[in-house]
């Protein structure tokens, strides 16, 4: 079977293009009725300006312009009687005005303690309050019931009994909680 050589072939012929949309036909009639109403408007002024009398009416509204415009200049030029004394008394009482304030003091909260855990036996107590001493934290043992719970502080506020809760679940010390 002989080779055949593809790049060589005919190229397909090329598409036709779209069809090119007919040009649309300017609005005869359109055109037409704004002429008229073009004529028609220029016409209806053409008659107020010229009906007769109109001349006349214009000089009197003048006239009457100026009437006005010699009042109000008349009224400007004219000032109001000075008043005699201050009618508002709000100035001499704002700098008498004495202002008092009732300040809620502040209840001071108690001591944050910080609780690691509650053991019945006393070597398992010791050894969570060792690991929490290895960490740099202080902790007690205290003694209720035949149990023994492990805690940390007082501390003098929350935040900083937060703080080493931070730093002990950060080594995976103990699971520590704060009331």
């Amino acid at each position: 079977m002989p080779q055949q050589d593809y790049v060589k072939t005919a190229k397909p012929a090329p598409r036709s293009r779209k069809k090119q949309p007919p040009k649309k036909k300017l609005p005869v009639p359109l055109l037409a009725a704004v002429l008229l109403l073009l004529i028609g408007f220029g016409y209806f002024l053409w008659h107020i300006s010229h009906r007769p009398g109109a001349a006349e009416m214009a000089m009197e509204q003048q006239a009457a312009a100026e009437k006005a415009k010699l009042t109000k200049e008349q009224a400007a030029a004219e000032l109001p009687p000075k008043p005699v004394k201050e009618p508002y008394t709000y100035i001499e009482d704002l700098k008498n005005k004495e202002i008092k304030v009732q300040a809620e003091e502040l209840v001071q909260k108690a001591p944050a303690t910080m609780y690691c855990g509650t053991f019945k036996s006393l070597e398992e107590a010791q050894a969570l309050k060792a690991k929490i001493a290895f960490e740099g934290v202080a902790a007690e043992l205290k003694e209720s019931d035949g149990r023994y719970r492990v805690t940390v502080g007082p501390y003098a506020s929350k935040r900083m009994a937060q703080t080493d809760k931070n730093k002990l679940e950060r080594n995976k010390v103990a699971n520590c909680w704060i009331p």
